[in-house]
Formats: C-alpha cells, sequence, structure tokens
C-alpha cells in the first residue's frame, strides 16, 4: 500500500536544509510573479466573474482586498500564472510554487480564523512537502502524462497543493490519505488551453481544490486514498501505471528531497519554458545583428514536435497568444536581446522589426531521440538566422 507511506511522510518529515535553500527564492520569486499578475487581464475579470465571493480574510495579493480562501487561492494563484513567468521544475513538468503558495497563504487564513498561527518555517515546510509530493509523482507517472496533453501544473500541482495544505492544517495520516484522494478526483487541466485565459486558471483551479480537499478531508469527508496511485485511478488513467516507479516513488521521498536534487528553474523571461532554448540562442546572436534587421532574409528554427506542439501560434493577436508563439519571442530577442513583462503591455509582437522578422521565420520540428528527456541535451534547438548578403548566423 502506497498510500500510509505517503502519508506519513506528509505528516512527519521535515526539510533539509539543502531543499529549505531553494524553497526560500522561490517563495519570493512565487509572490513576485502574484504581484505582477495581480492587475493582470485574466485575474481581473476572474475577481470580476465569480459569484458571491463575499467578504473575506484573506488576502488578494496586489490589490489591497480580502475575499474567501477558496476565491483567494484560485486569484492568487491565476495571477501569478497569468505571464508565464513563474518557475518550473523538471520531473514533473510543473509550475509548483504558483500552485502551493497560493493553497498555503489561504490555509494559513484558514488555520488563522482557527486560532492557529503558522510561522514562515511552518509554511517552508509544508511548501517543501507538496513539492516533494509532485516532482516524486511526476518521475512515478512519466513524460507521457504531459504528453498526453494533461496541463501538469495543473493535475499534479493539485495533489501536490492538497499535500502542501494538509501539512500546514495539521492533519493526521488517514485525514491526508483522504485528502490526496479527494484532490486526486478534482486534477484535471489541458495543453489545450496554452495561449488563453484558461491555462493561469488552470493553476488557479488546482491551488483552489489542493486547499479544498484538505479543509474537507479535515472536516471528516473520506475518499478512496488509492484513487491517486491505483491504475483505475489518476497514475493509471492519466499516465503509466507502473508498479515498480510507483514503489519506487516512495522510497525516494525526502532520499534525498527532490528539491536538493533537481532544484528549481526561476524563469528569465515571461513565456513558455518551450521558447527559452531558441530565445537563448537569439540573445546570443542579438550583438551581432542588433544594426542589419532589414537585412535578415530568413528565420529558421529546429526544436522537438512536442515542444512545438505547445507553441500553436506564429501570428500571436494577442499577449496570451504571444507568450506561446515562437516566432514572436525569437524575433524580440533578436531584435532587442531581451523580453520584459513591459515588452507584453507593449504589444511587442506589433513592432515593426519584430513583426517584419515573424514574417520570416519558419518553424522545423522534428522526433526526439531520446523521448524519456524532457530537454534532451543532446538535442538542442537549433537557431539559423540567413542576411541577404549570404552570411548565415547559426
Amino acid at each position: 500500500m502506497l498510500m500510509p507511506v505517503l502519508a506519513k511522510f506528509i505528516v512527519d518529515e521535515y526539510p533539509s536544509d539543502a531543499a529549505v535553500s531553494v524553497a526560500i527564492p522561490a517563495v519570493a520569486d512565487g509572490f513576485g510573479c502574484i504581484l505582477s499578475g495581480a492587475s493582470s487581464e485574466v485575474a481581473t475579470r476572474l475577481a470580476e466573474s465569480l459569484p458571491g465571493q463575499g467578504a473575506g480574510w484573506s488576502s488578494l495579493f496586489g490589490t489591497g482586498k480580502s475575499i474567501t480562501p477558496s476565491y483567494a487561492a484560485l486569484i492568487n494563484a491565476a495571477a501569478g500564472h497569468a505571464y508565464d513567468l513563474d518557475d518550473w521544475e523538471e520531473p514533473g513538468n510543473t509550475h509548483p510554487t504558483i500552485v502551493i503558495l497560493p493553497a498555503l497563504l489561504a490555509a494559513a487564513s484558514v488555520a488563522a480564523d482557527r486560532g492557529v498561527i503558522c510561522s514562515g518555517s511552518d509554511l517552508l515546510a509544508a511548501y517543501c512537502v507538496g513539492t516533494e509530493i509532485i516532482m516524486r509523482t511526476g518521475e512515478a507517472i512519466t513524460l507521457s502524462h504531459y504528453e498526453r496533453g494533461f496541463h501538469a501544473t495543473a493535475t499534479l500541482g493539485a495533489i501536490g497543493a492538497a499535500a502542501a495544505s494538509a501539512r500546514l492544517l495539521g492533519l493526521d495520516e488517514t485525514a491526508v490519505s483522504h485528502a490526496l484522494g479527494l484532490a486526486a478526483s478534482q486534477a484535471t487541466g489541458y495543453t489545450l488551453q496554452f495561449g488563453t485565459n484558461a491555462k493561469p486558471l488552470q493553476a488557479g483551479w488546482a491551488a483552489r481544490t489542493g486547499l479544498e480537499a484538505a479543509c474537507m478531508a479535515a472536516a471528516g469527508i473520506t475518499s478512496n486514498p488509492d484513487t491517486l496511485t491505483s491504475a483505475r485511478g489518476f497514475a493509471g488513467l492519466m499516465g503509466v501505471h507502473d508498479e515498480d516507479r510507483l514503489a519506487m516513488m516512495t522510497k525516494r521521498l525526502g532520499q534525498p528531497w527532490a528539491l536538493e536534487q533537481y532544484g528549481l528553474v526561476l524563469k528569465p523571461w515571461p513565456s513558455c519554458a518551450y521558447t527559452h532554448r531558441a530565445m537563448t540562442a537569439a540573445a546570443a546572436l542579438h550583438p551581432a545583428i542588433a544594426g542589419s534587421i532589414r537585412q535578415i532574409s530568413q528565420i529558421k528554427v529546429t526544436m522537438v514536435d512536442f515542444h512545438y506542439a505547445i507553441l500553436p501560434f506564429h501570428d500571436p493577436r494577442n499577449r496570451t497568444e504571444a507568450l506561446f508563439s515562437l516566432p514572436a519571442c525569437v524575433a524580440q530577442m533578436l531584435v532587442s536581446g531581451r523580453m520584459t513583462l513591459a515588452d507584453g503591455e507593449n504589444n511587442f509582437w506589433e513592432n515593426g522589426d519584430v513583426a517584419f522578422l515573424i514574417s520570416r521565420t519558419e518553424v522545423t520540428a522534428n522526433s526526439p531521440q531520446r523521448p524519456e528527456y524532457n530537454y534532451d541535451p543532446e538535442q538542442p534547438d537549433i537557431l539559423q538566422v540567413s542576411l541577404q548578403d549570404g552570411t548565415i548566423l547559426e
């Protein structure tokens, strides 16, 4: 039985100093993402659209407003994911902090309403527990989960947020097991939604699901805890169900902590991470072509097909699509050597030189040589820029 091992870990274990050292800047980065997205289109419309919000005591960061805990988890997470600037982890292929942190902040307000004050150390321990569950579950069900079209931030994120919230709220092992089962029944989201408001909403729903699953379990609501790991549950229906991998998952919990083993990627640019390899190449070429933009005759980008499938917008029509447009992101980097939140606010994809380069960009997708790797170091993205005088920069 895997669930008792997971539940005991969530209740009892404390993170290593090395894991906490990774968590601290990630939490700070997560706050920054929430604040930057507090006035975003999706966060603003979401706050306006929700019926019966009512007054509450959980903060909507960056707005000066308070709301009920569930809605706070939802809106803060959606705000933090609005510009795709939030951190990323490898084994689960998720943005973990922007789901876990809003859920924990709301859980802390639930605890405070019950007369229990959570310390910063309590929150960091719960955060590390949540990321451990996300990353080790991601290892167990493999990248196949994401390749099938599931938005792992929304799916694995909901389960990690439930684990983290349950830890912060002090649930016992039985209640923790029920919380994970409840979260697994609500954990969904699709990569097909990328480039729309639904993508950050899926992160928001995951944060709310995690918080509510923990609160429900604390109130005695039950579930089948094996829903997470069963062949007829989350692991089997949404990923690769491998008993050996699932058993190894329980052995790897905290040995070492996944935050130690893998770390987290704090993203440099507000766009899908699958644009970042080619953007890095474009940043390297920028100094050589900054004065010759109109002399560029063709731009070719080669990347693996399952990355390109997440980037369907050649000619973006709005900011949301631009964050998932490889031609737009590469063109912006070639023209200016940077991409900032302000560039997004100023519709960078409509800039004359950027639009000129978008029209000259061709993307070729190839099959991964080693599908088990998300970013295969032996199969990099290739950027080739051709000038009218015959010069080719690669």
